[in-house]
């Protein structure tokens, strides 16, 4: 476990040394010899689903607040990029222009279609230096989170997933370089019949800037960057006897706010917030094949006092009394973050699997964490609460206060509010 330590419970000890005067957008790094294509009404759906998960609802390039999609991510810089490669044809999504550019063809994918997510990552680890190796697999969770529920709102519950794991090849396909970029999620498709297309074979496209000499300046670079097989395919949907749970399709609302992130509203009923916990419940076992390697601490405040419930094992528990110095919760932003003020205080807890290597450890830990988060935030936000996910929290007090267990590290927290200022609301 000490790479998966590193960058999880001792990620503050390896603070960002490095940095580069090189120029990157918040957004999306240009590409030379891209150009936008109409894709074909097969693929309506699909192109929907990209453009409403990974598309802007507002962009301003100069101001990194001004901008929002439907998933979270750190520091509002969204890594993740969407590949949309079918019968051959590979078409990335820019998400400043509302567009799809053709950038390439993978021989050997007649037929085939499938949705990459791929993230630059100097974009984020030049602010957090060698942690922000990880975080873009945090953001992959949310939008994973996001295509499961659309998915299968669009009937594709056959689709299969992988983490990451793809080969130097498919790097290369992308345009992308193996030692600054990291292909976070796969999502296969199946089969689907284009027939009449012409075929082509373009030279492959280039990055207009290389940021390999600052992501390889980073020791864990070396460990978390290299291609390793034998990750897991996963289904879309764990249990297709289950209902889907989501009736309709929720919106997020943000909790950015100039002076703070406080709520005016300190208590939550405690019928709704166990409500919450048993809905989380219901999409964990519908969606998730490894709940079991998941707990979920829900701290909440009631006019009665302070509750802590826990989703353990797939199951939701008892609510038990709670004293928990929330003051302490958080390693950093104190000042900037009222965490007395919070009615709802959720940790994600992951449990280290001996089975599986350190690496797809380290995937399964922060994509399936962030999955957990985003579906708990859309249950708050659908009732009025804003919803913040955060990473800053104080790993020693946090692993005390909720009793960890043997091996287990909490890798993700979130924070449910009233009546902040409210900035943005997405609306469909």
């Amino acid at each position: 476990m000490e790479l998966f330590d590193r960058i999880t419970r001792y990620r503050y000890e390896y603070p960002n040394r490095y940095s580069s005067v090189k120029f990157i957008d918040y957004m999306i790094t240009d590409l030379e010899e891209s150009r936008e294509e109409e894709l074909p009404g097969k693929l309506a759906d699909i192109c929907r689903i990209i453009r409403q998960v990974f598309g802007y609802s507002r962009y301003e390039p100069t101001n990194p607040y001004g901008f929002h999609k439907r998933v979270p991510a750190a520091r509002n810089v969204h890594t993740n990029e969407a590949f949309l490669i079918w019968d051959g044809r590979i078409s990335r999504y820019n998400c400043k222009r509302d567009v799809f550019e053709r950038v390439g063809f993978c021989a050997g994918e007649t037929g085939r279609v499938r949705l990459i997510a791929a993230a630059e990552l100097w974009r984020i680890m030049k602010f957090y230096g060698e942690f922000g190796l990880v975080l873009p697999l945090l953001d992959a969770g949310h939008i994973l989170a996001e295509l499961k529920k659309e998915l299968e709102a669009a009937g594709r519950t056959d689709a299969e997933i992988l983490y990451g794991a793809a080969d130097p090849e498919e790097y290369e396909r992308l345009g992308m370089s193996p030692k600054s970029n990291l292909i976070t999620l796969e999502v296969d498709l199946g089969e689907g019949i284009f027939p009449g297309l012409t075929r082509e074979n373009r030279r492959r496209y280039s990055r207009v800037m290389n940021y390999d000499a600052e992501v390889s300046a980073y020791e864990a670079a070396e460990w978390v960057l290299p291609y390793e097989e034998g990750f897991s395919r996963r289904k879309l949907v764990s249990d297709p006897r289950s209902v889907n749970p989501f009736e309709e399709t929720e919106k997020r609302e943000s909790a950015h706010n100039h002076i703070g992130v406080c709520s005016l509203e300190r208590t939550i009923p405690e019928e709704t917030a166990k409500s919450y916990l048993r809905q989380l419940e219901d999409y964990m076992n519908h969606y998730m094949e490894d709940t079991g390697r998941y707990r979920v601490h829900m701290l909440y405040t009631t006019e009665e006092g302070q509750r802590l419930q826990r989703i353990e094992g797939g199951k939701a528990g008892v609510a038990e009394p709670a004293g928990i110095d929330k003051g302490q919760l958080l390693h950093d932003t104190a000042r900037m973050i009222d965490m007395e003020s919070m009615p709802v205080i959720v940790y994600i807890s992951y449990l280290y699997d001996e089975a599986l290597t350190e690496k797809e450890n380290i995937y399964n830990a922060h994509i399936g964490a962030a999955e957990i988060c985003h579906w708990f935030l859309l249950n708050g936000c659908r009732d009025g609460y804003f919803g913040r996910p955060m990473r800053n929290l104080n790993d020693a007090y946090v692993e005390k206060a909720f009793n960890a267990k043997k091996g287990e590290r909490f890798m993700y927290s979130m924070i449910l509010g009233k009546a902040n200022t409210q900035n943005y609301v997405y609306r469909l």
